[in-house]
C-alpha cells in the first residue's frame, strides 16, 4: 500500500469523523462504499482480496473504525449533558444481542432486500421531518422504552449486516418512539453505536476465512482501518461542536436532509438487485 493510498484513506476518515460527530451516526455509510472501491481496485489499493469477501470485510472493517470514533463522540456529548443514558440503555442491550447473532448469519441473508427496506424507512422519516410544522414529538412525550428495546434488534442486526454503526436506525427510534429532544438525539445515538459496533467487531474478529490480507484479525482488515480511524478521530469532536451550535429547527432540517439522501442512495442502489431476486 503506497503513501498516497494511506493519505487518501486518512483524508476520507476526516469526512467520516465530522459526519459522525455532526449527525450522530457511526460513519459506516461513508466507510463501506470507500472500502468497496478500495477492494474492487487492488491495483490502486495494493490489497488483492477474493471478490466473495469484499462485502463482509468492508463491513467488519467499517465497524472496527466506528468503535473508537463513537466513543470519542459520545464523550464529547456526555460532557455537556447531551446523552440520554436512560433511553440509550434498552436499545443498546438488545442491539448487542442482535449484532452478535447477525455476524454469524451475514452470508445467508440477502443484503439488497434489507438495504432497500431500510432506504424506504429513511425516506419516510426524512419526509416527515422536513414536512411543514415538523412532526417531531414534544420533548416531554412519554418514553416508550419497551418498543425502543425491540427496535434495538433492528439497530444491531442492520449494524452488523451492513457495516454501519446503527445510528441511522437508532435516530428514528429516538425521535419517534421515545420523543427525545432533538438536541439529545445525536449524542444518545452515538452512545448506542458504541455498544452495537463493539458487539459486531467481536463477532467478526472471532472468525475469518483463508485469503485474508496480512495484518487482518478475523474479517477485520487492520491495514485499511487504521488510517481511516486516525482521520475520523481528528474530526469527530469538531462535528460534535458544530452540532451543539445549531438550534432545534436547524437540527430537524439537518436530520431530514440526511435521511432523504441516505434513503435515496440505499433504495436506488438496491431496487434492481431485489427485483432480480423475485
Amino acid at each position: 500500500m503506497t503513501v498516497w493510498v494511506l493519505l487518501s484513506l486518512a483524508a476520507s476518515g476526516l469526512a467520516v469523523g465530522f459526519l459522525s460527530g455532526l449527525v450522530g451516526i457511526g460513519g459506516g455509510v461513508l466507510i463501506v462504499p470507500l472500502l468497496y472501491f478500495f477492494y474492487g481496485h487492488p491495483a490502486w489499493g495494493g490489497t488483492p482480496l477474493p471478490e466473495a469477501l469484499h462485502a463482509v470485510v468492508a463491513h467488519a472493517t467499517s465497524l472496527f473504525v466506528i468503535v473508537p470514533t463513537s466513543v470519542l463522540g459520545t464523550w464529547a456529548y456526555h460532557r455537556v449533558g447531551l446523552v440520554a443514558w436512560r433511553a440509550a440503555g434498552p436499545i443498546a442491550v438488545t442491539s448487542v444481542v442482535a449484532a452478535l447473532a447477525a455476524t454469524r448469519v451475514t452470508p445467508s441473508i440477502p443484503a439488497p432486500a434489507l438495504k432497500l427496506g431500510f432506504g424506504l424507512l429513511l425516506l419516510a422519516s426524512g419526509a416527515r421531518l422536513l414536512r411543514a410544522g415538523g412532526a417531531v414529538p414534544a420533548p416531554d412525550a412519554r418514553p416508550r422504552l419497551a418498543l425502543a428495546a425491540v427496535g434495538g434488534l433492528a439497530v444491531g442486526a442492520l449494524s452488523a449486516l451492513l457495516g454501519v454503526g446503527g445510528g441511522i436506525v437508532a435516530i428514528p427510534i429516538l425521535v419517534y418512539l421515545i420523543g427525545l429532544p432533538l438536541a439529545q438525539v445525536a449524542g444518545t445515538s452515538m452512545a448506542i453505536i458504541v455498544f452495537t459496533a463493539l458487539a459486531g467487531v467481536a463477532g467478526y474478529a472471532a472468525g475469518g476465512p483463508d485469503g485474508m490480507p496480512a495484518g487482518s484479525v478475523g474479517y477485520i482488515h487492520m491495514v485499511a482501518a487504521v488510517p481511516i480511524m486516525a482521520g475520523a478521530l481528528v474530526a469527530v469532536r469538531l462535528g460534535a461542536r458544530v452540532n451543539q451550535s445549531l438550534d432545534t429547527e436547524r437540527l430537524r432540517l439537518l436530520f431530514g436532509v440526511v435521511f432523504l439522501v441516505l434513503g435515496l442512495r440505499l433504495a436506488a442502489g438496491n431496487a434492481a438487485a431485489v427485483a432480480g431476486m423475485l
